[in-house]
């Protein structure tokens, strides 16, 4: 099937194809099985120093889906670019992209560098724009779609140490609103979900010392932080058709901490 070629939404229930930015990820890990059971072509990036993680444990995946593992660092317009071109080459109707991609460089702000500033800016702002950006033109030709990305509590309620990360958050979750007014009209639906702090066998012996139940635990009025469970269920239903009068939304998963 030629995508430039289809103007129907009946090219998205032929031919479905979902894209997750930062695959390699815990919520990636739950994520990615449910969506793939819902596509007929799954897309999965990962930067190139942590693509083999990705192709490792997607080896001898054995669902129905047809995986296409890719490299893609969102800074490098060459990556966008040649994603762009496998995408046209391989006639792929982009129904969904989910982008999961973040980073948070701790630092007092009066101790921000340049170079701390523009990488958090570079991945967790720009990066987002530049890829919904892309998959848009796609979407545009087939009927619309749904763009999703992951912000953070922090883009709408500030904490120390976080001046780039907070700054770039926020952006995110306004840029979702802008990009949905101006894409309605060709049904392309975005939306972005914001998470607390995240619970994981990465960072669990961090989160569940004293310090921290101390300044992150105690703001949290359910008295729990979230865990990617939690997230994945947010952004499969934001994803769904369930939530098809859902754009411009930023769905906060906190359990409470920015009502305080």
């Amino acid at each position: 099937m030629d995508s430039r070629k289809c103007h129907s939404r009946n090219c998205l229930e032929n031919k479905r194809t979902l894209i997750v930015v930062g695959a390699d990820s815990s919520i990636g890990d739950v994520l990615v099985p449910e969506l793939i059971e819902q596509y007929e072509d799954v897309i999965l990036t990962e930067v190139p120093a942590a693509y083999g993680g990705l192709v490792e444990k997607y080896r001898e995946y054995a669902g129905e889906a047809k995986l296409h593992l890719q490299e893609l660092d969102v800074r490098s317009k060459e990556h966008i670019h040649n994603l762009e071109v496998y995408i046209d080459e391989n006639g792929l109707v982009i129904d969904s992209l989910i982008y999961l991609a973040g980073i948070n460089i701790l630092a007092p702000a009066l101790e921000v560098t340049e170079d701390i500033w523009d990488r958090v800016m570079e991945i967790n702002l720009k990066g987002f724009f530049f890829m919904a950006r892309m998959v848009a033109n796609n979407m545009i030709l087939n009927g619309g779609g749904s763009i999703l990305g992951v912000a953070s509590q922090h883009g709408v309620v500030a904490n120390i140490d976080r001046a780039a990360y907070c700054a770039s958050k926020a952006g995110m979750i306004h840029l979702a609103k802008e990009l949905a007014l101006e894409w309605a009209r060709y049904g392309i639906r975005v939306n972005v979900v914001s998470p607390t702090m995240i619970l994981s066998e990465k960072n669990k012996d961090m989160l569940e010392g004293a310090r921290a139940k101390k300044e992150y635990l105690a703001k949290i009025p359910l008295k729990k932080y979230a865990v990617p469970e939690d997230i994945s269920a947010a952004i499969l239903f934001l994803n769904s058709e369930k939530a098809a009068m859902m754009t411009g939304q930023n769905m906060i998963i906190d359990g409470g901490w920015t009502i305080c």
